[in-house]
């Protein structure tokens, strides 16, 4: 049963949560250009500080409605945030963006077994449903003959795991304190840690040498695939439950291979199709959950 609010204002946020997926899914391309000009960790980092300073220079007052606990919890979730990020460039220096797709696409199915953990309760049966739907068309998209796993499957593995994780945990905190104030800290948080591992491993590249063309692309990544979408992200799931949130956000990828097709640089074949097809009845089987239990509330209801 849908537990957050009305019908229409669970409907509102699960589209916010469409788009906060499509936003994310624009970066793949933009992020695997920009490679070319600055290594990971500080693009990362440089993304990271310019989502920072617009975050702080718009929402600054924000945080005096955070409590010192409020913050202490907002840090660990910008270093769960922070980790999944190291998981997912380093886990593709020992694997394929395939097999990692292929692995990270189970984050979706964790949730609902995680929530069940977290809350001390089963979560709907039609949401768990549609999440295993949804995994299975994300696994039909990314599948190739021949996978194997290893040490990079492994690090794919702590990705999908961190990000079931910061579902449940951006749900949970989304709800207890002001959730702009919580991006902000979150985002903060991710910027310090993702900016040390940086100086710590990389060698500090030459930014002058950086072209114009790049810094307007990291500003695009800061902007549109940082601050907006995890901006509409902590505020849409303060009213979506949790299994809507993970299914919704899983369209990142699909998205990201329609925005890298269109761009040129992939090709639509049967199997992206195929998968394509059963990750959208998935999400419609999970949007259907509030109109379906309404009908089932009514029916024995009236037949009580």
């Amino acid at each position: 049963m849908v537990e957050h609010g009305n019908r229409k204002v669970v409907l509102l946020a699960d589209a916010a949560l469409f788009l906060t997926a499509m936003l994310w899914g624009s970066g793949f391309g933009t992020t695997n250009w920009l490679l070319k000009f600055m290594s990971p960790l500080w693009l990362l980092s440089v993304r990271f500080l310019l989502s920072t300073g617009l975050l702080g220079l718009i929402f600054r007052s924000r945080l005096s409605l955070l409590s010192r606990k409020d913050v202490f919890l907002g840090c660990l979730l910008g270093s769960l945030l922070a980790s999944t990020f190291v998981a997912h460039i380093f886990g593709l220096l020992f694997t394929t963006p395939g097999k990692q797709s292929f692995i990270a696409g189970s984050n979706v199915v964790m949730v609902p077994f995680l929530y069940a953990l977290f809350y001390r309760k089963m979560p709907s049966l039609i949401a768990t449903a549609g999440a295993f739907l949804t995994t299975a068309g994300l696994l039909v998209m990314a599948f190739t003959p021949g996978m194997s796993f290893n040490f990079g499957g492994a690090l794919s593995l702590l990705l999908a795991l961190g990000c079931a994780l910061h579902v449940l945990f951006v749900g949970n905190l989304s709800r207890k304190m002001d959730p702009i104030a919580l991006t902000v800290v979150q985002i903060a948080s991710a910027c310090i840690i993702l900016t040390a591992l940086a100086v710590f491993i990389e060698p500090v590249p030459s930014f002058k040498a950086v072209p114009a063309k790049a810094w307007m692309g990291i500003l695009y990544v800061a902007l549109f695939v940082t601050v907006i979408p995890f901006l509409i992200q902590t505020v849409a799931q303060r009213y979506s439950p949790e299994i809507h949130a993970a299914v919704l956000l899983s369209l990142e990828s699909p998205s990201g291979y329609v925005f890298a097709y269109l761009i040129g640089e992939e090709i639509v074949n049967f199997q992206v199709i195929l998968g394509g097809m059963i990750v959208f009845a998935g999400v419609v089987l999970t949007e259907l959950e509030t109109f379906i239990t309404k009908k089932f509330n009514y029916f024995f209801h009236n037949h009580a």
